[in-house]
């Protein structure tokens, strides 16, 4: 049992250091947590905003179509598909999984390359597993240019007159 004494003895080094070490530690622990509550609190006051691209964008030329039967636009992930009723704009996305689908060259139509769906030109199921045709979206003329709009769906019938 030590005595009032003992308690008075200075510590030996390593002693010194571990206790010095561990209150060092605990402080920054604390200071940290107190600069992240400051940045998420100061992060708070300035607004998130999400900038989306427009729905509404020029998609091409009607020559670009009229020499061509099928437009893959990749990088807005649809088709403008000209037959024999007039041109339609389709989204390229298969209702499936959501993978982007492909022209299919020996076909009239398109497959899904991650798990072989397969849609006509006018974007009906052929082959599943895809549970849906593809969507046909609102495409408009302006004298010499298609536009298309992805967040008005069409009905699957509705043809632009060339």
């Amino acid at each position: 049992m030590k005595l009032l004494d003992d308690l008075a003895v200075s510590e030996t080094p390593p002693e010194a250091r571990r206790r010095r070490f561990l209150t060092g530690a605990l402080f920054s622990s604390l200071g940290g947590a107190w600069l992240g509550s400051v940045v998420v609190s100061l992060r708070y006051l300035w607004p998130s905003v999400l900038f989306e691209r427009p729905t509404r964008f020029r998609a091409a030329r009607l020559g670009d179509l009229l020499r061509r039967p099928i437009l893959f636009l990749r990088e807005r992930g649809l088709y403008l598909v000209r037959d024999r009723r007039g041109i339609f704009a389709q989204s390229a996305v298969c209702t499936h999984l959501g993978c982007l689908t492909r022209p299919n060259p020996k076909e009239d139509g398109f497959f899904c390359p991650c798990h072989g769906s397969r849609f006509g030109l006018d974007g009906q199921v052929l082959d599943g597993p895809a549970p849906a045709p593809l969507e046909h979206l609102a495409v408009e003329r302006r004298d010499d240019e298609l536009w298309v709009d992805t967040g008005r769906k069409e009905e699957r019938d509705v043809r632009l007159d060339v």
